[in-house]
């Protein structure tokens, strides 16, 4: 059944959520546009032509069904867009761990409360300040004999559309499957993007070749409604155009999703780090302004189950990010359409404009500092409405029982041994995950991806006889969204600084390499970056993680390279800083969500304090809640 004459008349959004969020139109001589692009410039030629003659390819029923979704998911961002301002004034006093309305923070255990999703849930700033006092001598010291050294890292939980899940986002739909996470889903556009391409050609193909026998007869302009080949050919490109259209507007909303939960834990950094006055005495905000600011995200997440769906949503939020440009502005007045902070003393005000359509889309962030405060403490470098662009990378590695499960699983179907499934059940498939999904292979390209990424802004802060002219290219090819499995930076050398990391990645397929966060983590930190550690929840292998970093970081301002030393120091953080408290903050109970199994399985860097353990997996008889959440 076709739609009457009325669609005709509907104008083609040419701003929507599909090019707000940086999607491009894929489809061609589709009317209405489904995607939310206008016609490109050749939109005459003759292929569009040849479509154009043909009539609509999608149904009634499903422009009905998806008229239906839209407005719901409408509604449920005016909504959202409501109730996150309200929240900014009206402070809730609830244990923090049944919090489940915007507020300022966002526990872990709201994960799955569709109302939070643009809110990155977990979120602090684990700071160590380091200073040296000298016990014999203390009221004749001064702080500039002893100057000391402050370290910040933001820890959260993982930047996806937990409430949306990783399933069949196809159901209802087609016959086909689609599911994952972000990564994933918009590999599958762009195949479902080829398959509308096919299925159209032999449309227009099967018309000409009917046309042309017809006419052979006497003059022909039309085809019988009944035509068996032809009705089967137009029936294939709207199975198409329905599974590319559907697939298109929900990559949209769930980047919308993740993007904006990227976007506050990549601002969180940046201006933690504006705030250290060490790293901006060295001089690093004038390289900010001219290369960009590093945000190195390190994830623990494994690539297996739901888990392997938050990677691919965060892999794609995170990318986003280098669309957005930051300035600091000294506060004036609430601009118009500016959203007030009440609860900062020194910042006022957030203001977001976006520019361009689909791939070509920037964002530019203004924030409104206190005047006093602006002028004392933003460095003259980011004063005068300098932009600063987001560099994001995310490095990955798995480093529990399911990611040692997923690659036992495959190093065994590599070698010829079919016991995938004895390996990875009970590992991978349990009640927080989706049954029998493992990809390894995705832990290698993400990081390999996140390395060349690097070795450009190495390159740029460090040269090495290399113009810089060739570096920004390189960056340009590289954040490009055609950039996937390309080689186009090749003729940049590994920069020196990076040699042990690029080791360490090429030779991390089939294993559990903490190396390569531990290496990425500090590589960024001497780059002038700022780091965010996240796993699912934000609170247990997100607390090993930044603990072991506290903990080398104080052995590196004290030049102390005993690793044993260092394993002490950040056992002690564990138990007596401020995670445990994070944890209780989180899920009502100050215990690490481990048991003695799962710790067997953990690099040494990251093990914690057995007395420190929850002991029970989720069902457990402590926590009924489901507090075990690694």
């Amino acid at each position: 059944q076709q739609p009457d004459n009325s669609a005709m008349q509907a104008l083609p959004a040419t701003d929507g959520l599909v090019s707000l969020v940086g999607l491009d139109s894929l489809a061609d001589g589709v009317k209405p546009y489904l995607d939310s692009m206008p016609p490109s410039a050749d939109a005459q030629s003759l292929r569009h032509q040849q479509l154009n003659t043909m009539g609509y390819f999608f149904t009634t029923q499903y422009m009905d069904q998806h008229l239906s979704l839209r407005q719901s998911a409408l509604e449920a961002f005016q909504e959202r867009s409501r109730m996150y301002k309200q929240a900014l004034v009206q402070p809730e006093k609830v244990p923090a761990h049944t919090l489940r309305s915007p507020k300022n923070f966002r526990p872990s255990s709201s994960r799955s409360t569709a109302l939070l999703s643009g809110i990155p849930f977990n979120v602090h700033i684990a700071s160590l300040n380091v200073n040296v006092m000298d016990a014999l001598h203390p009221k004749q010291t001064s702080s500039a004999e002893y100057p000391g050294v402050s370290f910040h890292n933001v820890t959260c939980g993982a930047p996806a559309d937990h409430a949306r899940g990783f399933g069949n986002v196809l159901a209802n739909v087609s016959n086909l499957t689609a599911s994952g996470g972000l990564r994933r889903l918009e590999a599958q556009r762009l195949e479902f993007a080829k398959q509308l391409q096919q299925a159209q050609s032999l449309l227009i193909a099967g018309v000409g070749n009917y046309l042309t026998e017809a006419r052979k007869t006497g003059p022909v302009n039309h085809i019988p409604a009944r035509h068996a080949e032809i009705q089967h050919l137009r029936w294939k490109v709207f199975e198409c155009v329905h599974n590319l259209h559907h697939i298109t507007w929900m990559c949209a909303v769930r980047r919308a999703n993740v993007f904006s939960q990227s976007l506050g834990l990549a601002v969180t950094s940046y201006l933690a780090s504006i705030s250290d006055m060490n790293k901006c005495g060295a001089g690093w905000p004038d390289l900010w302004r001219k290369h960009g600011f590093m945000v190195c995200f390190e994830g623990l997440l494994s690539a297996a189950g739901k888990e392997l769906g938050m990677i691919e949503d965060a892999s794609v939020g995170i990318a986003m990010l280098r669309m957005v440009r930051v300035v600091l502005m000294p506060d004036n007045g609430i601009p118009s359409k500016a959203v007030y902070i009440p609860s900062s003393p020194y910042l006022k005000w957030v203001n977001i404009f976006p520019s361009g359509e689909g791939s070509n889309r920037h964002y530019l962030l203004q924030i409104g500092v206190d005047p006093s405060y602006y002028a004392e403490r933003v460095p003259p470098p980011l004063q005068n409405n300098a932009a600063v662009q987001l560099y994001p990378l995310l490095f990955e590695v798995g480093v529990d029982v399911r990611q040692w499960g997923a690659h036992t699983g495959a190093n065994l179907m590599k070698n010829g041994q079919r016991q995938q499934e004895q390996v990875t059940g009970g590992l991978v498939d349990d009640e927080d995950d989706d049954v029998g999904v493992v990809d390894t292979d995705v832990l290698v390209a993400l990081n390999y991806e996140a390395l060349r990424k690097m070795n450009c802004y190495a390159h740029a802060i460090s040269p090495q006889d290399i113009l810089l002219d060739k570096v920004q290219a390189a960056m340009a090819i590289l954040f490009s969204p055609s950039a996937a499995g390309t080689e186009q930076d090749r003729d940049l050398p590994v920069h020196p600084s990076l040699a042990s990391l690029h080791s360490h990645v090429i030779s991390s397929a089939g294993r559990m390499n903490h190396n390569i966060l531990d290496e990425a983590a500090t590589i960024a930190q001497q780059l002038g970056g700022g780091g965010i550690v996240f796993c699912k929840s934000g609170k247990d292998r997100t607390a090993m993680h930044v603990t072991y970093k506290q903990a080398q970081f104080a052995a590196r301002y004290r030049d102390n390279n005993d690793l044993q030393a260092i394993l002490r120091d950040a056992q002690l953080i564990r138990v007596h800083g401020t995670r445990l408290p994070i944890c209780e903050k989180n899920v009502g109970q100050a215990k690490y969500a481990f048991n003695s199994l799962q710790v067997k399985f953990m690099p040494d860097a990251l093990k914690p304090p057995m007395n420190t353990l929850a002991g029970f997996l989720k069902g457990g008889e402590i926590f009924r809640g489901g507090g075990i959440e690694s």
